[in-house]
């Protein structure tokens, strides 16, 4: 009776131990269903992206990139869809290296789209953009973006450290370099000040910096790189007059002998530029 009683009793254990452990096993399902449709709407995106046919190809033999810098849109038309208005219509602009123009025009006007092409991801339907003389769609991708450094409002601030972020540019890159492109972009002393320097995390595209540490600290990423020309891509939105004229000024002195490129709709920093460029809407 004894050896009955106790086998009763490590079966009622064993039971309960069962229980426990196929009440944990389970215990996830309802957070994995809550994460279900968000997985699904992810999965069906990625499919839709890798079912895209690509808006620009690389040449069966590309050419090798030229030695010079100059850029130019000669006579562009560009659509985003095959059927839809263009965006640019019989555009023509001119960047010869060492020189300053600012592209302006109202939203809408197509200065992104400029922007688009000059880092080929997207090719005119009519025109050509020519770097150094050469069409860009004789030239390797690459190549043709190897040229450009894009600072500004859709420059891309990644959840990381400051050191982080300005290294894509130049992972190489030493901390006097690092500090030399703060320094020429006026932000070197905030860093310094910082308790954690060159490795304070930034946050979500860039939410822990106010509007103009997170401009400026796109323009040094770019500084840091060796692309010979430098693309502004609305570099004072949502900045003040006084901050946005210091802001441009400050990035046209740091640019050295650098083509640069501003597009803007604002008049900041336009006298300080050798030409103006205005850009209508199409049609």
């Amino acid at each position: 009776m004894a050896r009955q009683r106790k086998t009763a009793a490590l079966v009622k254990r064993l039971l309960l131990f069962l229980a426990v452990a196929s009440f944990e096993a389970v215990t996830a399902l309802p957070g994995a269903a809550r994460e279900l449709s968000s997985t699904l709407a992810s999965g069906r995106r990625v499919l839709e992206l890798v079912g895209r046919t690509p808006p620009v190809h690389d040449p069966m033999t590309p050419l090798d990139p030229p030695a010079g810098a100059a850029v130019a849109l000669d006579g562009v038309t560009a659509r985003y869809e095959p059927e839809a208005p263009p965006v640019l219509s019989d555009f023509d602009l001119q960047l010869d290296p060492g020189r300053r123009v600012a592209l302006v025009g109202p939203s809408g006007a197509g200065k992104t789209t400029v922007t688009n092409l000059l880092l080929r991801f997207l090719d005119p339907v009519a025109g050509r953009v020519t770097l150094g003389g050469r069409d860009v769609r004789e030239l390797h991708q690459q190549d043709v973006r190897r040229t450009f450094a894009l600072a500004g409002q859709n420059a891309y601030v990644f959840n990381s450290t400051i050191r982080a972020n300005l290294g894509l540019a130049r992972p190489d890159a030493t901390d006097a370099e690092l500090e030399g492109v703060l320094r020429r972009a006026r932000i070197d002393e905030w860093v310094a000040s910082l308790p954690d320097g060159l490795d304070t995390l930034v946050g979500e595209e860039g939410s822990q910096l106010s509007g103009g540490q997170r401009q400026r600290l796109t323009v040094a990423r770019a500084l840091l790189s060796d692309a010979p020309v430098l693309i502004l891509d609305e570099p004072t939105a949502h900045l003040d007059a006084e901050t946005a004229e210091e802001l441009v000024r400050d990035i046209l002195a740091a640019a050295d002998d650098r083509s640069v490129l501003l597009i803007t709709h604002r008049p900041e920093g336009l006298d300080l530029v050798d030409e103006v460029v205005a850009l209508s809407p199409a049609g």
